[in-house]
């Protein structure tokens, strides 16, 4: 298809000014420039359309356009474009942000610091926890485990819980942060233990306590896994290892640090994954869904036991933008809108009509080896072979997408193999625009042939 003379000038001036992220430098994927956004759609510069199904980086719960929250936007910049947090300064926005947060995060999760988005969220809450043993005497407490095929962000800390992606995050950057442990994730499909479900007991869990008493609790300030793994595939764990882990962490004096920056806010059906396993960690993470991605947006939850102890203390860590007025306002208006339109009810009832379907049409397709997740918050994987379960060529995969784009579909690929398909469309679909997207995907992936 010949590009009009506006895209390739755009399209060149990319390919010579700017650094795409995790991808190749000066060589983008996809020869399209998103332009437009509203609804479940986003447009490009050729006037094309897309389902997004990805909800971009499964991060636009609500929706693209959301009016209130543009509105918000507008009328907090009239009054301020900008002030601090520090100096024991603060502003109404961020106030009722943190006062709305407190009545919807779970159990005592009642105090917040603010960031610009995941990666810093991540970074903060790592150092909550190394603060917490440090100010009760107990400095000797700094290591933190993650999981295998992890994704935590790539800012200077969390980089190294990321284990998401073979290394592509570490290797021209080593050496990361030192003090980093890894364990198996609960990946039942691809079990790196071995095993299967349900006779394994859990090994992947029980694990998390051989690895503390073999480094030695006393060495270990905090545990660190997504409430389902997000971009390693969309992998949600069997029912019995988040209060598992729980309880290994409190056994040990482990602090919990649950990831709900792709899987909260309405994404499973739930306002954060975690309810789903009737467990609270201690320090919960946020971004993405908070603001709707309207703005760079992120906060980090501290119990109050967590907060007790560091009430008086010095907090080591800040940055600019913490608490930033405008932002702030975007994600007040956005935690309003997902109250006001029944979301996480919507996500519910749509995600199970999104997943009966993926079950009962796509998992028999030649090509779908395994279906993960909960709510809107789906992950199909794909194979060349059911039985070996060998993922596909990068050839197949490549074809797949460009397939899925041409059909006016946007999907993430992602998992420990780049093999699994995201959806996770916007909170707000209905169901008959869900049939709409996937009668598209499945006649694009029915017509595929395995090599």
């Amino acid at each position: 298809m010949k590009l009009s003379d506006r895209t390739e000038q755009l399209i060149n001036a990319d390919l010579e000014y700017v650094i795409h992220p995790a991808g190749l430098v000066g060589q983008p994927d996809l020869n399209r420039v998103l332009e437009k956004a509203y609804g479940i759609y986003v447009e490009d510069t050729e006037g094309k359309r897309y389902i997004d199904l990805s909800s971009q980086l499964m991060c636009v719960n609500l929706g693209h356009g959301q009016k209130k929250i543009q509105d918000a936007v507008k009328e907090a910049i009239d009054k301020t474009d900008y002030t601090t947090t520090y100096w024991g300064l603060s502003n109404p926005y961020n106030i009722e942000c943190a006062q709305k947060l407190a009545k919807i995060t779970p159990g005592n999760l009642n105090h917040f610091y603010f960031t610009c988005g995941g990666g810093e969220s991540v970074d903060a809450a790592i150092k909550v926890a190394r603060m917490y043993w440090h100010y009760q005497g107990r400095s000797e407490k700094r290591k933190i485990i993650s999981l295998y095929n992890a994704y935590h962000g790539t800012t200077g800390i969390a980089v190294s819980a990321t284990t998401f992606g073979s290394g592509m995050f570490h290797v021209a950057i080593e050496p990361v942060t030192p003090g980093f442990l890894h364990i198996a994730p609960p990946y039942c499909y691809r079990c790196f233990h071995n095993l299967t479900y349900p006779g394994c007991d859990v090994a992947c869990a029980r694990y998390l306590e051989k690895v503390i008493t073999s480094e030695g609790a006393a060495s270990i300030a905090g545990f660190i896994a997504e409430g389902i793994q997000g971009a390693g595939g969309v992998i949600d764990p069997p029912p019995e290892w988040w209060p598992l882990i729980r309880k290994i962490c409190t056994d040990h004096e482990v602090i919990l640090l649950e990831d709900e920056v792709m899987s909260g806010f309405a994404r499973t059906g739930k306002m954060f994954a975690i309810e789903h396993y009737d467990v609270i960690p201690d320090v919960m993470i946020m971004a993405k869904g908070i603001s709707n991605a309207a703005l760079p947006f992120g906060a980090v939850a501290l119990s109050d036991e967590i907060y007790a102890v560091l009430k008086g203390k010095m907090f080591g860590h800040g940055t600019t933008y913490a608490g930033h007025p405008v932002c702030s306002a975007a994600s007040v208006a956005a935690l309003e809108l997902y109250e006001e339109l029944n979301v996480v009810e919507n996500a519910n009832k749509v995600g199970k009509h999104i997943r009966e379907r993926l079950d009962n049409e796509f998992s028999p397709l030649p090509c779908v080896g395994d279906i993960g997740g909960k709510g809107m918050f789906q992950g199909i994987e794909i194979v060349a072979n059911k039985d070996t379960k060998q993922p596909p060529s990068k050839v197949f995969l490549e074809k797949l997408r460009y397939d899925l784009w041409d059909k006016g579909i946007v999907l993430r690929e992602a998992g420990l193999l780049m093999n699994r398909l995201v959806v996770a469309p916007p909170c707000t679909m209905t169901i008959d625009e869900a049939d709409k997207a996937l009668d598209i995907v499945y006649s694009v992936m029915a017509g595929l042939h395995l090599e």
